[in-house]
């Protein structure tokens, strides 16, 4: 088997400005005797396609004074007329004769409108070394398509990479239908390397490790793997025994079923394992990318009076794209500038007051054209946001998937500030006079920008529909209590510290009995349950799932159709501020629709 490199940079420097030596390589450190050392290397080897990518880095300052080091990356999709970036500066402060290392989570560009013949991934660093210049360095990856984004361990992979690889290729030639598939099977990483931070796990939608592995991670390591899989992540354990949830130290409620996570232990001998059943469990299953590029488009295209698929951007209306007051401004235009113009303002022997007229008229056209589309778009824009919360009391913790649709005028800015860690990412939608971000080559090219809290780029633009997906993880008391002392035949009864008012709430109590209350509960009320059945709540969600796509829709429908444990709660309310994430402000959010769900805590 071939060894598997991961994406390393290793730099020496001497003490002149001038780059001394550089290697993309995975060997020992090109210039020992450098003053300056930089080393840079990717956990997962290929990166994934979406989410956030983390990058290990350590510079080494062996001079006489502190040195800042600037860091600018820039993830590219290589395509053919389309190039979409996401570009991201991050810096570090290295004292004298002194070693930093650091993790920088690199978001990664999305592969929007593709096409036949996609090339690949480019991932760009510039970096800016006080007193010793810029350098640049690059590398390229071919990731897969028509899979979902696997992530396996080293251990794993050592034994059983390359047949897993010829098995996704045999599949690949009988059903794959675009260009330039590679025949990969995940990404490899060392668990020892996983970041400590969820979002640097956020661009996989399966990862796979031995529990041996998971045993040994650090504390900081599970808990990220945990909160990954509560926003929708699968994690899968290869086991040679047969450890429980309890002992791999998983959440699990009373009965044993894992609450609001996908976690499944599976059998292995410890060396070998079955590549054709093994890449089975993956194939077909529906991975992150697809949905941020697919799952909202509702199909090939929509003409203009066609409703979209998505119910969120069909709940904020339809706008005609009145192309006929573009034709009549054209028309009058053109008479002005025109024979108006040669024939009234600047007729013959006067014709030098074109050079006055002409400019002015094109000017008064332009400024009257703003005036228009300022009084039928205004300023600013409106939309309508889902909010799905999967509260877990015992991690404090609220577990935030968000989506959103908005129809905009005229913006004033684009940039706007996460207040809170969250991963966003643009949604290619119907194709429509109003959108931008399409499934084909029509698409406008997405070019976004992340420094710090900060978000830039066309994540919003003037006179357009678009819609973003994000995720977080938000710090959080809120719960529902059970009061204690009730007779065991009387109906239970509610308290709450959401912070919010829910509207309408179910509860499934330890017998499996759907219960519901009579009127909206308010933060520190009390409640009396009122018995309701599994069919009440089905409907309730699935009324709130056609506002969704993809796998958001999917757990929202889960909800209802018994997926929940019993002792768990299912709330719908209008609002809740402290789990909404803001992004621009210039938008007016007329309406928001929040599911939230979780274990009641028991007296």
């Amino acid at each position: 088997m071939k060894k598997h490199v991961m994406l390393l940079w290793i730099l020496g420097f001497s003490a002149s400005p001038a780059l001394a030596q550089k290697s993309i390589t995975s060997g020992a450190l090109a210039d020992t005797n450098g003053a300056l050392a930089l080393e840079i290397r990717s956990v997962f080897d290929p990166m994934p396609p979406t989410g956030y990518s983390p990058l290990r880095v350590v510079a080494t300052n062996h001079t006489g004074n502190d040195r800042g080091w600037k860091f600018s990356i820039i993830s590219k999709t290589q395509q053919f007329r389309l190039e979409n970036q996401h570009r991201s500066r991050f810096q570090m402060m290295v004292p004298a004769g002194g070693t930093e290392t650091a993790q920088f989570l690199v978001p990664q560009a999305v592969a929007y409108a593709e096409t036949y013949g996609r090339s690949g991934k480019e991932l760009r660093i510039g970096v800016d070394i006080d007193g010793a210049g810029h350098h640049d360095f690059s590398e390229h990856s071919n990731p897969i398509y028509d899979f979902p984004a696997i992530a396996i361990s080293k251990a794993l992979a050592d034994t059983n990479h390359a047949r897993l690889k010829d098995e996704v290729q045999n599949r690949m030639k009988s059903t794959s239908t675009r260009g330039g598939a590679t025949s990969q099977f995940g990404s490899v990483y060392a668990s020892e390397d996983l970041p400590e931070d969820w979002l640097g796990l956020s661009g996989f939608d399966v990862i796979m490790m031995t529990d041996s592995e998971w045993l040994s991670l650090k504390s900081g390591q599970r808990l990220a793997m945990i909160q990954w899989s509560r926003l929708g992540g699968q994690l899968d354990l290869y086991a040679t025994g047969v450890p429980n949830f309890a002992a791999l130290g998983i959440p699990s409620d009373i009965e044993g079923k894992v609450a609001s996570l996908t976690t499944a232990i599976l059998s292995w001998n410890g060396k070998d394992l079955d590549a054709e059943k093994t890449v089975a469990r993956y194939w077909g299953k529906g991975g992150r990318e697809k949905t941020l590029t697919e799952d909202y488009t509702g199909g090939s295209g929509l003409a203009p009076n066609q409703k979209p698929d998505w119910g969120l951007l069909e709940s904020i209306g339809q706008r005609q794209f009145a192309s006929w007051q573009v034709i009549v401004f054209l028309v009058i235009f053109g008479i002005l500038v025109g024979p108006v113009n040669l024939y009234v303002l600047a007729p013959p022997g006067k014709r030098h007051k074109l050079f006055v007229t002409t400019p002015l008229l094109s000017l008064s056209a332009s400024v009257l054209m703003v005036v228009i589309i300022l009084f039928q778009d205004g300023v600013g824009g409106t939309g309508a946001r889902l909010v799905l919360v999967n509260l877990v009391p015992e991690e404090t913790s609220g577990y935030v998937m968000q989506e959103q649709a908005c129809r905009t005028g005229v913006l004033l800015g684009g940039n706007f500030e996460l207040k809170q860690p969250a991963l966003i990412e643009p949604l290619a939608l119907p194709d429509t006079p109003w959108v931008k971000l399409k499934k084909d080559m029509n698409s406008q090219a997405v070019h976004l920008t992340q420094a710090g809290s900060q978000r830039s780029g066309n994540f919003f633009q003037s006179r357009a529909e678009q819609g973003q997906s994000l995720r977080a993880v938000v710090p959080t008391r809120a719960r529902l209590e059970l009061k204690s002392g009730l007779a065991a035949d009387a109906a239970p009864e509610i308290i709450s510290a959401f912070g919010f008012t829910v509207d309408s709430l179910f509860y499934i109590d330890a017998k499996g009995s759907v219960w519901k209350s009579k009127q909206p509960l308010a933060t520190g009320q009390k409640v009396q349950l009122v018995l309701s059945g599994a069919a009440e709540l089905r409907k309730a969600c699935s009324d709130v799932a056609q506002l969704s796509e993809g796998q958001t829709k999917l757990r929202i429908e889960a909800l209802g159709n018994g997926n929940l444990a019993r002792g768990s709660f299912v709330g719908l309310a209008k609002v809740a501020p402290a789990f909404t994430l803001e992004t621009l402000p210039s938008i007016r959010w007329k309406a928001d629709h929040v599911i939230v769900f979780g274990p009641v805590a028991q007296p």
